[in-house]
């Protein structure tokens, strides 16, 4: 009898991974924007250099004991900041794949912890009259996320963050403008 519902229960379980696993996207975007009365120019540095980026970024802001190593250039193509803190932050690094300047920075990310991870996080800034209007976005690509999606709400949980980050950006920029 236990057998027989033991087998039942790991069956059930297969049978949701299954539907899970069909039902997942092949990947998702998770996408925030902020309008900055700033230029595009004033805002650029922030998403290009990974230690600028730290003074805005949420996901590390939290955590006192987060360990940040930067290697490369030190800002554009190849700059690389490493992040080593709590539970929450994890273990990675990111790496500037593409500089555009004024307009673009795409990113590699790489989760090591809490779980393992390639995707991609990408800056947009678009000239908007005196203002820009700054767009964050994640490509989740890796496949326990994309699952977790299934039964989550990742586009919120991730966008809060990208929200608050946005709000601390957008502070730091317009008040070095004054």
């Amino acid at each position: 009898m236990i057998l027989k519902i033991s087998l039942s229960l790991i069956a059930v379980i297969v049978l949701i991974v299954i539907v899970l696993l069909v039902r997942a996207p092949k990947s998702y975007k998770v996408t925030r924007s902020i309008l900055i009365n700033a230029s595009p120019a004033e805002i650029f540095p922030y998403a290009n250099n990974p230690r600028t980026m730290q003074e805005w970024n949420p996901f590390t802001m939290d955590d006192p004991t987060l360990k940040m190593t930067y290697r490369g250039p030190a800002e554009g193509i190849g700059a690389q900041s490493a992040w080593d803190g709590n539970s929450n932050t994890g273990k990675g690094q990111a790496t500037v794949l593409e500089s555009n300047m004024n307009k673009l920075v795409s990113v590699k990310l790489e989760f090591e912890k809490p779980l393992k991870g390639t995707n991609r996080g990408e800056y947009l800034l678009e000239e908007q009259g005196s203002s820009t209007k700054f767009t964050w976005s994640l490509y989740e690509e890796s496949f326990v996320p994309r699952v977790l999606s299934q039964v989550i709400n990742l586009d919120k949980i991730i966008g809060d963050q990208f929200e608050r980050g946005l709000a601390n950006l957008k502070t730091i920029v317009e008040s070095k403008r004054k």
